[in-house]
């Protein structure tokens, strides 16, 4: 009976003590993370070690086992034991419970390894908030390498804002400049062409655009035979110059419709007047520019004088930048219009081909351009003669002689695009080698361009770079009024 009175005094004092209940004044380890008891509640994985909310790395209380002890009464499975709760796997356990090693305070757990302050998945893990890939973090997230603040995100570096491409990268607006060019939509077929990297300045504007000569094609009074040979003029590759008559079209939707359609390909719609008079009125000219816009929806910048007509020289001015007339047959290398010569820009000569005239003899007047470096200008009104078409050549002609032009490396464009590089041009001082400035006539066209070269430095225009293109040049906007080589 004393044995027996003896073991049972021992027991209730052991388990009194793994209960806690001798914790709160026996071994305190601050450093080793206990709270009042070496397993109790504060022990080695509990709150505030060194895992959980601070504990090592199980449950909230024991170390393996149940919330105070090895279980409330003994070693096997009742409340306490090693599986109910308080158990390995109970509340306090190692592996599934609440507070196990999975659990609540657990390695995976709010306090664990991965839990809040943890290494991988949760809130201030390293994948988390605050993690490599969160905010602030590495590769993927807000503040990741490729996140806010990262390599291709705002402010970071090669594609995003402010990298090489993005805002601030080499063709927009945070360090390079950054403007349209409406007339240099064609491009020689050179390539690969090195930036210049020689002494600064040695700036020089191409001729033509860098091609070998110009040429444009203009077509007259939108007769019938214009629009249902528009593929095959399409086909050639050029670009080219609608000179409409307001009346003659007023209350043709359909037909305005399919010259309207064209200008998405890279073609013009020019002013030859209202009415189609000989006799020069400001009027008569206001009242086509008005119908241009209301009907196809864009300004006209050039006019075409009808029956050539010089006495509209004068007039011209006044509404637009560039006339065309006078226009006649003319000889070899004749009616050519030369870099920075001192042809009037409201008299530009051009090349009126005779009826059926052959794609042999046009051809020679493209490669009269072409071997003087100067630009051509023809006008033709259709390819039969429906209606009384003035002067009639054959489709099969003009489309050959516009591909042939293409082919052997003529600027073929529009003769606003065209006039608007001759006449800006001549406003930079051929003598200018690091610095020029300019102003543009009245009714000049805007979004036109220049080709320049330089022996080296970097273009500047507004404060910004200007990049290089491989096909040899930079491309300067005269709309800007300057340009410097820095």
């Amino acid at each position: 009976m004393r044995i027996l009175s003896r073991l049972t005094w021992v027991t209730w004092s052991l388990a009194a003590t793994m209960l806690g209940c001798s914790g709160t004044a026996g071994t305190s380890q601050p450093g080793s993370g206990t709270s009042g008891g070496m397993l109790g509640q504060g022990g080695s994985a509990a709150t505030g070690g060194s895992a959980a909310l601070g504990g090592s790395s199980q449950a909230t209380g024991g170390s393996s086992n149940g919330v105070g002890g090895m279980a409330s009464g003994g070693s096997g499975t009742p409340t306490g034991g090693a599986m109910p709760t308080g158990g390995s796997k109970a509340t306090g356990g190692s592996a599934s419970a609440t507070g196990g090693a999975n659990a609540s305070g657990g390695a995976n757990a709010t306090g664990g390894n991965k839990a809040t302050g943890g290494s991988n998945s949760a809130t201030g893990g390293t994948n988390a908030t605050g993690g490599s890939k969160a905010t602030g973090g590495g590769s993927s997230a807000t503040g990741g390498t490729n996140a806010t603040g990262g390599s291709k995100a705002t402010g970071g570096g090669s594609s995003g804002t402010g990298g090489a491409l993005g805002t601030g990268g080499t063709t927009s607006a945070g360090g390079a400049a950054s403007f349209k060019c409406d007339n240099l939509t064609m491009a020689p077929s050179t390539t690969g062409q090195t930036k210049p990297g020689g002494a600064v300045g040695g700036m020089k504007v191409l001729d033509w655009a860098g091609f070998t000569g110009a040429v444009s094609f203009t077509f007259d009074d939108n007769t019938p035979s214009q629009m249902s040979n528009y593929t095959a003029l399409k086909a050639t590759g050029a670009h080219f110059t609608w000179f409409v008559v307001g009346t003659w079209l007023n209350g043709s939707s359909s037909t305005i419709s399919q010259y309207k359609g064209t200008l998405s390909d890279g073609q013009e719609i020019a002013n030859h007047t209202y009415s189609h008079q000989s006799a020069g009125s400001q009027s008569d000219l206001q009242q086509n520019e008005t119908f241009i816009t209301q009907n196809f929806g864009v300004t006209a910048s050039s006019m075409a004088a009808p029956n050539c007509d010089q006495s509209w020289s004068s007039v011209a001015p006044s509404v637009l930048f560039q006339n065309r007339g006078p226009c006649g047959n003319y000889g070899a290398g004749q009616s050519l219009v030369a870099p920075r010569d001192s042809t009037n820009a409201f008299l530009l000569p051009a090349y009126l081909p005779n009826s059926n005239e052959a794609s042999s003899t046009m051809d020679t007047k493209v490669n009269d351009a072409k071997s003087a470096g100067k630009w051509r200008i023809f006008v033709i009104h259709g390819f039969d003669s429906q209606n009384g078409t003035y002067q009639p050549v054959p489709i099969g002609n003009v489309t050959t002689t516009m591909s042939n032009a293409v082919k052997n490396g003529l600027w073929a464009e529009t003769i606003t695009n065209v006039g608007a590089y001759w006449q800006g041009q001549k406003l930079i001082s051929a003598s200018a080698t690091t610095s020029a400035t300019w102003t543009l006539p009245a009714h000049f066209p805007t979004n036109m361009c220049l080709r320049i070269t330089t022996t080296g430095g970097t273009v500047m225009q507004g404060g910004k770079s200007v990049p290089w293109d491989d096909h040899g040049y930079y491309q300067i906007s005269l709309d800007a009024g300057s340009v410097t080589i820095q």
